[in-house]
C-alpha cells in the first residue's frame, strides 16, 4: 500500500508539473548495477537552483527504480500538506543553521547524518544538497558544508550519483527575485494564478534539463579535505551549462526567464540584485581582538596565524560549515557579549572582527500577523478590574472567556490577536491533548507569547501542572529542575526554539514535543469536539476533563528560584496563593477594563507569570505579549503599536526600552511598574525626559509570596516599595534572635497571607517558615524596615552578608551606595564604537572569602574607578571602616539573569574562583 501511495503521489506531481514544465532527462541509462555496484544504497547530490520544482524533477526521474528519501530542511518539513508527504516518502528533517544554532538543532544534526549513513548501508537511497541550502545566484557555492563531506566519509558502501540540474535559476521558486527563499505555498497559488490566466493547458513551458552521473573517475578519495571534496563538487555544478552563452570555465547556471504569460511576454519585477561580500576595513578594530578572533580560527581549523587574513571568506577559503559559523557565534556571544549574531552575518574573517569589535550592526526583522488593530483599540467600559468567579485558574479563565467572548483578550506580533471566545476553544482544544501525557508537570519552554499562555491555561483545564522552563540558567541547573519535577513531557515551538542561540538545553533535550508536531495530532474531528465544548458551561467543561475535583490548595504551577547563589528551588504555588494575590493587587492599584498591559517577562518569571500574564487573562484587561525583554527598540514600537497603558518589568528592561522610546511612542502609559530589583535613579530621569514622571511605581514581591507583597497604592505618596497589599502582613524581627524590631528599625522581613506557598518539594531545604506568638510568618530573605504608616524600605538582602571582624555587612546596600556615587560623579560606561551606551547594570559587589582569613569585599564595574574614592564615600555614607571594597574587577558587561536581575553566581564564578 505505501509503494501505491507514493506511485499515485509521484504521478500527481508529474501531472501538475507538466502545466509549466518540459523536463529532458539524461543519464538515467548510466544507473546500471555496474556503475552502481557498492553493496549499499545510492546518495543523490544534487545542485539547488530551486525549492520545489528541482526536488520533485530528480526524484521523479529516477523513483520507480531508486525510491528516494530527500533530506529537506525542518521549518518545510514540518508545513501542513508537505510534512504527510514527507513522512509518505520517508523524508528526513534537518536542522536549520542559518540563522542561530543550540544544542538541541546540533544533536539532531548529529542524528541525522548517523541514521542517513546507517541507511545508505542497509540500501536505502537519499536526496542531499551538499549546498545545504538554495543558492544564491547563478553559481552553487558549497563552502565549509560538511554535511555531503561526512556521510561519504562514514559510508564507503554508498553509491555516488551527481546530478545537476539546468534551467531553473530564473524561476519564481529560485531567489533570482527577492533574493531570499520563496515560501512555498504562496508561489504554487501563484503559478496557478498564471495557468488560469493562460486557461490552463497554453501556459509557456520551461525547458528543464536534469543530468545523472554515477561517480566520475575523477571523484576525490574519502581521504581528502572536507574543503578540497567541496571545491570539486563546485567546479563540477558551475559547469558550462549549454543554455546560454557562458564565458569561463565555471560560470554556474544561466538565468533563465521565461514570460508567464501566453499572450505577450512578461515577467516577474526582480526586486533584488546580488551584493559581493565586502570586506570589512579592520583599522580601527584593536589588535586585542583581532588576535582573540585569528586565535579561535586557528584553534577550529589547525590553521597557523599568518594562514588566516582578513578577506578570506570563512566558508570558502577557510573551510567552515554552518556547524562551525554557529560555534563562532557562540564565541561572540561568549567573549565579547554579542548576542544573537545571525549565522548569515559570518562572512568574512574582517566581519567577524569588525562584529566582535562591535563595529557592524544588524537588524533582527519581526514578521507581523495581521491584526485589525481597530478592533483592538475598540472602546471598552473604563470600570476597575475584577477577577472573574471561580476556585482554580481554569475555573475563573473559563468564567471570564464567558462574560467577555469576542472582545480580544490578548494578542503578539506572531499570532495576531485572538478573543477569548478565540482563546477558551484554542484552550479547551489543547487540553484535550495534553491530558493524555504522562506526568502530572506539563514543561513549558516558551517566551512571553500567546502560545505560552495557551500552554498553561490548557494545563490547568486537562487537570495538569505547568511547569514554565527557564532556559538561560544553564545544562547543571536544567538537570536539576528535571530531577526535582521528574517532568516527562516538556511543550515548545520551532518558532522559538530555532531563534535560540548559544543554549544548552541538556536534559531536557529528549522530553521535548513541538507544537508543531501537535497542531498536526488536532483533526478535524478533535476541533469539532473542543468546539461542542466551549458552549458548555464552566462545570460542565472541567467535569469532562476531571479538573472539576482540583481544589484551591492544590498545586497550580510549579516555578524554580532562578538560583543566582545556589542550585534552583521547586516553589509550587496553589490556586489559592496566585488568586488571592491578584485580587490583593487589583485592590491595591487602580487597573481597568480598558487599559493594555505588556507581557515582557518571561513566565518561568513568577511576575510574569502571575502579573503581566494571567492577571489581563483571567480578568478582562488587555494583553500584549513581547518575547525579547531586552529588545528596547522592539518594546517601544510595541508600546506604540498595541497602545500599551501598563508597562511592568524589571528595571533593566524599562530601561532599555525608555532609552530606546520616542517620547511619541510612550504617550498611552499611564502606569511603569519596576520590580525584581531596586529601581536605578536614571529610570527616573528617563521617565521625566518623556513626560512619565508620575507614571511611576515600584513593587515588592518574591516567587515564593506569588509574588506582589508590596507597592505603591494608587493615589498614595512614592515612599520605599511602597505598602503591603491586602491581605498580606509584614513583619520586621531581629536577624539573629528572630524578636520583632520597634518601627523604623531594620531587621529582616516577615511575610504572612493567602499567598504564600507551602514549601519548596527541594528535599532536605530547611524550612523557610517562622512562628512567631502561634503566627505562621515567611522568611523572605530580606532585610528592611516600616515606617508609622506601613510603607517598606528594602535595605539589602541577608544571603548577600558578610561577616567582618564580627559585622554583619551588607553586600547590596554597598552596592547601592556605589550606583549612587556613580550617578552624582555621571560615571557612565564606555560607549560603543557606534555611540551606543551600555543599557544593563554598570556596577555589582560581590565577596571574596578565604576560609578563617578576613572576607574581601569585590566591586566589578565598567569603568575606572578609584579604591581611595570609594571607599572615603562609604565612609561618609555611614558605613564602618570595615565596610571597604578590597579590589575592582573592571568586566565588559554585568551579566543578568533571564528574570533581569544581576548574574551575582556567575560574576563570582567567573573572577572569584
Amino acid at each position: 500500500m505505501g509503494r501505491l501511495t507514493q506511485s499515485l503521489i509521484f504521478i500527481f506531481l508529474r501531472f501538475i508539473l507538466w502545466f509549466r514544465y518540459r523536463i529532458t532527462y539524461k543519464g538515467l541509462e548510466n544507473l546500471t548495477k555496474e556503475n552502481l555496484s557498492n553493496p549499499g544504497g545510492v546518495l543523490f547530490l544534487p545542485n539547488h537552483p530551486a525549492v520545489f520544482v528541482d526536488p520533485v524533477s530528480v526524484s521523479l526521474g529516477v523513483w520507480k527504480k531508486f525510491p528516494i528519501r530527500p533530506l529537506i530542511i525542518e521549518y518545510l518539513y514540518y508545513t501542513p500538506i508537505v510534512h504527510p508527504l514527507m513522512k509518505m516518502v520517508g523524508a528526513l528533517p534537518v536542522p536549520n543553521f542559518e540563522i542561530t544554532s543550540n544544542s538541541l538543532k546540533k544533536g539532531r544534526n548529529e542524528k541525522i547524518i548517523d541514521e542517513v549513513s546507517k541507511n545508505l548501508k542497509s540500501g536505502d537511497n537519499f536526496l542531499l544538497y551538499p549546498a545545504g541550502q538554495l543558492k544564491d545566484y547563478n553559481k552553487e557555492l558549497i563552502g565549509g558544508a560538511s554535511g555531503a563531506y561526512r556521510i561519504y566519509q562514514k559510508t564507503p558502501e554508498a553509491n555516488i550519483v551527481l546530478v545537476r540540474v539546468k534551467g531553473l535559476y530564473g524561476s519564481i521558486f529560485s531567489r533570482y527575485y527577492e533574493g531570499k527563499t520563496p515560501k512555498l505555498f504562496p508561489t504554487i497559488l501563484k503559478g496557478i494564478k498564471f495557468a488560469l490566466t493562460n486557461l490552463i493547458f497554453f501556459s509557456p513551458r520551461r525547458e528543464i534539463t536534469v543530468e545523472f552521473y554515477p561517480k566520475p573517475e575523477d571523484f576525490p578519495s574519502r581521504d581528502v579535505s572536507r574543503l578540497d571534496f567541496n571545491h570539486y563538487l563546485e567546479n563540477w555544478y558551475n559547469q558550462p551549462d549549454g543554455l546560454t552563452h557562458q564565458e569561463g570555465e565555471h560560470p554556474g547556471d544561466s538565468t533563465v526567464l521565461v514570460s508567464y504569460s501566453i499572450w505577450k511576454d512578461k515577467f516577474l519585477e526582480k526586486t533584488f540584485e546580488p551584493k559581493p561580500i565586502e570586506d570589512f576595513d579592520i583599522k580601527n578594530v584593536p589588535d586585542e581582538v583581532k588576535n582573540k578572533v585569528i586565535k579561535k580560527l586557528c584553534e577550529m581549523t589547525k590553521k597557523q596565524p599568518s594562514e588566516i587574513k582578513p578577506d578570506m571568506n570563512l566558508a570558502t577559503d577557510v573551510g567552515l560549515d554552518s556547524l562551525d559559523t554557529a560555534e563562532l557565534s557562540a564565541f561572540l556571544h561568549d567573549y565579547f557579549d554579542i548576542a544573537r549574531v545571525p549565522v548569515m552575518e559570518l562572512t568574512t574573517v574582517g566581519r567577524m572582527m569588525g562584529i566582535a569589535a562591535k563595529q557592524i550592526k544588524w537588524e533582527e526583522k519581526i514578521e507581523e500577523a495581521p491584526v485589525d488593530l481597530d478592533k483592538w483599540n475598540a472602546k471598552r467600559p473604563h470600570q476597575r478590574l475584577t477577577l472573574a468567579d471561580g476556585d482554580t485558574l481554569a475555573e475563573v479563565f473559563l468564567n471570564n472567556c464567558n462574560r467577555h467572548k469576542k472582545i480580544y483578550a490578548c494578542a503578539d506580533d506572531g499570532s495576531g490577536a485572538l478573543t477569548y471566545s478565540d482563546l477558551k476553544l484554542r484552550a479547551i482544544l489543547l487540553a484535550d491533548y495534553i491530558k493524555d501525557l504522562p506526568g502530572q508537570y506539563i514543561g513549558v519552554l516558551l517566551p512571553s507569547t500567546v502560545a505560552a499562555y495557551l500552554i498553561i491555561l490548557a494545563c490547568e483545564i486537562a487537570g495538569k501542572t505547568p511547569l514554565p522552563i527557564n532556559w538561560t540558567i544553564g545544562p547543571k541547573h536544567l538537570q536539576s529542575v528535571s530531577e526535582l519535577s521528574k517532568v516527562e513531557v516538556v511543550l515548545s515551538s520551532w518558532v522559538f526554539l530555532d531563534r535560540l542561540d548559544n543554549v544548552d538545553l541538556g536534559a531536557i533535550e529528549d522530553k521535548i514535543i513541538m507544537l508543531e508536531d501537535v497542531r498536526r495530532e488536532l483533526t478535524l474531528s478533535k476541533k469539532i469536539k473542543a468546539a461542542y465544548r466551549s458552549k458548555l458551561s464552566s462545570k460542565s467543561i472541567l467535569k469532562t476533563f476531571g479538573s472539576d475535583k482540583v481544589k484551591p490548595e492544590d498545586t497550580a504551577v510549579l516555578l524554580f528560584t532562578s538560583g543566582t547563589e545556589s542550585l534552583p528551588k521547586g516553589v509550587p504555588l496553589s490556586h489559592k496563593n496566585i488568586l488571592s494575590n491578584l485580587e490583593g493587587g487589583f485592590a491595591a492599584l487602580e487597573l481597568f477594563q480598558d487599559d493594555v498591559i505588556y507581557g515582557i517577562l518571561p513566565p518561568f518569571h513568577s511576575f510574569g507569570f502571575n502579573i503581566s500574564g494571567l492577571a489581563g487573562l483571567l480578568s478582562g484587561m488587555r494583553v500584549a505579549f513581547f518575547p525579547n525583554p531586552n529588545d528596547g527598540p522592539n518594546l517601544a514600537r510595541g508600546v506604540e503599536k498595541w497602545k500599551i497603558t501598563v508597562f511592568c518589568g524589571a528595571p533593566t528592561f524599562v530601561k532599555k526600552m525608555l532609552k530606546s522610546a520616542e517620547t511619541k511612542q510612550l504617550e498611552s502609559i499611564r502606569l511603569t511598574v519596576c520590580g525584581a530589583e531596586k529601581t536605578p535613579p536614571e529610570i527616573f530621569k528617563l521617565l521625566e525626559n518623556h513626560g512619565k514622571k508620575d507614571t511611576y511605581g515600584e513593587g515588592y514581591g518574591i516567587t515564593e509570596c506569588s509574588p506582589i507583597l508590596t507597592t505603591h497604592h494608587t493615589g498614595h505618596p512614592i515612599i520605599g516599595v511602597g505598602q503591603a497589599i491586602p491581605n498580606v502582613d509584614l513583619l520586621v524581627v531581629n536577624e539573629e534572635t528572630n524578636e520583632p524590631v520597634p518601627t523604623g528599625q531594620r531587621g529582616m522581613i516577615l511575610a504572612s497571607g493567602p499567598n504564600i506557598f507551602s514549601g519548596y518539594i527541594n528535599p532536605g531545604i530547611s524550612s523557610p517558615f517562622l512562628t512567631i506568638e502561634g503566627k505562621t510568618w515567611y522568611k523572605t530573605g530580606d532585610l528592611g524596615f516600616l515606617d508609622e504608616e506601613g510603607y517598606l524600605t528594602i535595605s539589602g538582602r541577608l544571603k548577600r552578608f558578610i561577616k567582618i571582624g564580627g559585622e554583619m555587612i551588607s553586600l547590596p546596600a554597598i552596592e547601592e551606595t556605589l550606583v549612587q556615587l556613580a550617578t552624582e560623579k555621571g560615571w557612565k560606561a564606555p560607549k560603543s564604537e557606534d555611540g551606543q551606551e551600555n543599557d544593563g547594570p554598570v556596577i555589582a559587589v560581590s565577596a571574596k572569602e578565604h576560609g578563617d582569613e578576613k572576607a574581601e569585599i569585590v566591586l566589578f564595574t565598567l569603568f575606572d574607578v578609584s579604591l581611595d574614592e570609594l571607599n572615603e564615600y562609604l565612609r561618609n555614607s555611614g558605613f564602618s571602616n570595615l565596610a571597604k571594597v578590597s579590589s575592582v574587577i573592571k568586566v565588559k558587561e554585568v551579566p543578568i539573569l533571564g528574570s533581569g536581575k544581576t548574574n551575582y553566581r556567575h560574576l563570582e564564578g567567573t573572577y572569584l574562583n
